[in-house]
């Protein structure tokens, strides 16, 4: 019985170990065991726009996230601190992904105020003179958990994405990793700028000229209409000094997001 409980005793410390492990390998299993949990597709999953006002309609369930998450917040929690206190590249990714969890984790509540908010009466209901008799949509709710959301999302982009160009997991959670950080560069590419717009916000990218007056048709196309522009990340460009030069466009990527539109009578690289 004594060596019984020495063996138990040992594994509960060995566990322990493992679940406030540092070490870049400890990070890495600490949130591969977090992930078989972690929500798929954390909303929004998108966003219906209108046409005549500033707002739309916001997809996906928050409650049902959230309720994930409030499950999960501890260990979340607890593995950015340990990560956030750590060196190295992989933790600031772990650390990365982990507070953007918990920034997915507090927008989804405050969704949730909003999806149940007054269920027993409609929204923007009125009777014949025009008063009020339904129930008012929560916006400024909703607006602080877009806003939480989009920084989560915006971690989990940089976060991933770091720890799939580092490529030290395990070969099973790497490829876990790495369909997250798909899944990220496909948000921000599709998602994003339908929320950033839904909360009239600038959009994320913007279109910058990177040649005038070359005309590629001498004679046909003036000299002075001839441009050609390419679409960079606006958060990147201002960062670099918000000027277009030569020099900020070399370190610069370019990005293909659904803003980044071609412009009517405009070469488009």
């Amino acid at each position: 019985m004594l060596a019984m409980v020495g063996v138990g005793a040992a594994v509960a410390q060995s566990d322990d170990a493992a679940a406030t492990g540092t070490t870049p390998d400890a990070l890495l299993e600490r949130l591969d065991t977090l992930e078989a949990d972690l929500p798929a597709n954390p909303p929004p999953l998108g966003a219906e726009l209108s046409e005549e006002t500033t707002w739309g309609a916001v997809q996906g369930d928050a409650t049902s996230v959230r309720a994930v998450l409030d499950t999960l917040e501890p260990e979340l929690r607890q593995l950015f601190i340990d990560a956030d206190d750590a060196d190295g590249d992989v933790a600031d990714g772990v650390a990365l992904v982990a507070r953007g969890w918990l920034d997915i984790w507090t927008g989804t509540t405050a969704l949730a105020v909003a999806e149940s908010a007054d269920l027993a009466f409609p929204i923007g209901t009125s009777d014949e003179l025009g008063v009020a008799t339904g129930a008012d949509e929560l916006r400024g709710q909703v607006e602080v958990g877009l806003d939480l959301l989009l920084e989560g999302r915006a971690r989990h982009l940089e976060g991933y994405g770091l720890l799939r160009d580092l490529g030290e997991a395990p070969l099973d959670a790497q490829m876990r990793i790495d369909d997250r950080a798909s899944a990220a560069e496909t948000y921000d590419a599709e998602v994003r700028p339908l929320i950033t717009r839904l909360l009239s916000h600038p959009d994320p990218s913007v279109l910058v000229t990177t040649d005038r007056f070359d005309t590629d048709a001498p004679g046909v196309r003036s000299r002075a209409t001839s441009m050609t522009v390419v679409c960079v990340d606006r958060e990147a460009l201002e960062e670099l000094g918000g000027t277009a030069s030569e020099e900020v466009l070399a370190e610069l990527e370019d990005i293909d997001r659904i803003d980044c539109e071609d412009l009517p009578g405009i070469d488009t690289e």
